[in-house]
């Protein structure tokens, strides 16, 4: 990952994460765990979801090459070494 540009990193995020979450609500859905209170609070999520796509956007012009590993890639590989050594 550590020669991966800006694009296909997102590509790559994208790719994996549209397809878990929605693999993931469905098994919610399935146990019987998806109860009325979740979707008040979805549609509660919608206009702060909305807001965090068109930042995401206006910064991912913003942010080029050297920018992108120093603000994006290396916080992310951290946070996932951190997360793992938790465990």
């Amino acid at each position: 990952m550590r020669r991966w540009s800006a694009q296909h990193f997102r590509a790559t995020c994208k790719a994996i994460f549209l397809p878990a979450s929605i693999i993931g609500m469905t098994g919610y859905w399935l146990a019987g765990l998806w109860v009325p209170a979740v979707t008040h609070y979805y549609l509660l999520s919608l206009p702060v979801t909305l807001m965090g796509i068109f930042l995401g956007r206006v910064i991912n012009h913003r942010l080029h090459g050297e920018a992108f590993l120093k603000y994006i890639i290396w916080p992310w590989q951290a946070s996932v070494r951190f997360c793992w050594f938790r465990q």
